[in-house]
């Protein structure tokens, strides 16, 4: 059976990763007011953090229809596919992969299957990854699927943010009662998902040097615990030089990590604001799949 895999711009592949691994990426709506752009082809990263500055209304989530899923499931039919999974941006964020979920069994001649990252950005990024080269491998779907629930259960997402506004518009905060505190200009509120996939808080610091040691501590405890070889992505909503410097400190901390630097893309960019910043660990899926590939060849 050939599988196709399939993703959503949130995951911030680059063009590259997306090539290489043969990857199909479907773009995120996003909406200012009526005005509806996607991710990668209406609107790059750069043009959306400069438009969430002059724009006096606060952006919302939208998205990809199905009648849009279902071009790109012809297309994949018409390459002589069988399978497709499609590796999406958490549930607890978008209904879409929930509706994608219902939608599947309607899709003629091709099995559709649907995983929820339970995450976003490079979490989901390295869940996509990590089932396309084993795609290109040969594993079969149920394989693909357990490594991609190890790799899931493995993998945490913490962001700093700058204020709660642009999460409390989009009604995408868990646990509302946390919220009392976090409004404070001057606190650095620190969220998190939850294991169902759903933004929660999970406290607050008075300065922003203050929440990276908090979450860098919480990160050094899972490094302690893993027998496995760990991964580290540092990202940033428009603050590209600050996710850099965090991450050259963490290399020297943390030798054994592999630690790579990314960025908040547009549709998570509209939940965090601008100048939030990230960690997300989880196993690396590179030695993961080195050893799935030692244990059984294809």
């Amino acid at each position: 059976m050939k599988i196709a895999v399939v993703t959503d711009s949130s995951a911030n592949l680059s063009p590259q990763a997306a090539a290489d691994y043969k990857i199909t990426v479907v773009n995120d709506p996003i909406m200012f007011g009526n005005h509806v752009y996607h991710e990668n082809s209406d609107i790059t990263t750069d043009q959306f953090y400069r438009l969430l500055k002059v724009e006096k209304d606060i952006p919302t989530i939208s998205q990809i229809s199905m009648a849009e899923m279902q071009v790109v499931f012809d297309q994949l039919k018409a390459a002589g596919y069988d399978q497709v999974l499609v590796v999406g941006l958490s549930s607890g964020i978008s209904g879409w992969v929930n509706n994608l979920k219902a939608y599947a069994p309607s899709v003629k001649d091709l099995d559709v299957q649907v995983f929820d990252s339970r995450t976003a950005c490079a979490g989901t990024a390295n869940m996509v990854k990590l089932a396309a080269a084993m795609a290109l491998a040969g594993y079969d779907m149920d394989e693909i699927m357990a490594q991609l629930t190890h790799l899931r259960a493995a993998t945490t997402t913490v962001l700093i943010v700058n204020s709660m506004r642009h999460l409390v518009k989009n009604g995408r905060i868990y646990n509302n009662s946390s919220l009392a505190g976090t409004m404070v200009l001057r606190n650095k509120p620190i969220i998190s998902f939850n294991e169902h996939g759903k933004i929660q808080v999970l406290g607050k610091e008075r300065t922003l040097k203050n929440a990276q040691q908090a979450v860098q501590e919480q990160f050094g405890r899972f490094v302690i615990t893993s027998q496995l070889p760990v991964r580290l992505d540092v990202i940033s909503a428009n603050d590209e030089q600050i996710a850099e410097d965090w991450a050259s400190e963490l290399r020297y901390q943390f030798p054994a990590v592999r630690v790579k630097t990314g960025e908040i893309g547009p549709l998570m960019g509209v939940l965090t604001g601008d100048h939030a910043l990230g960690m997300i660990w989880s196993l690396d899926w590179k030695p993961l799949l080195t050893t799935l590939n030692g244990q059984q060849a294809h």
